[in-house]
């Protein structure tokens, strides 16, 4: 597991220049795809997220019975 910085984020919407916000909290990464999108402040979390090579020992845990 590694740590990932999320946070809620402003930016102006291009169409109609409003000033927006981010509903959740995202990472950076996810940021990017809003032009100019700037941290909100006292907003970060941080959340664990697994490694990209991590095999799901257990599937099908918290899943509905398919029948």
């Amino acid at each position: 597991m590694k740590l990932v910085e999320c946070w809620r984020w402003r930016f102006r919407d291009p169409a109609s220049g409003r000033l927006c916000r981010t509903m959740y909290a995202i990472s950076e990464e996810e940021a990017r795809k809003f032009p100019n999108a700037e941290r909100l402040p006292g907003t970060l979390i941080m959340r664990e997220v697994d490694e990209p090579d991590f095999a799901d020992t257990v599937p099908g845990i918290g899943c509905p019975q398919m029948k």
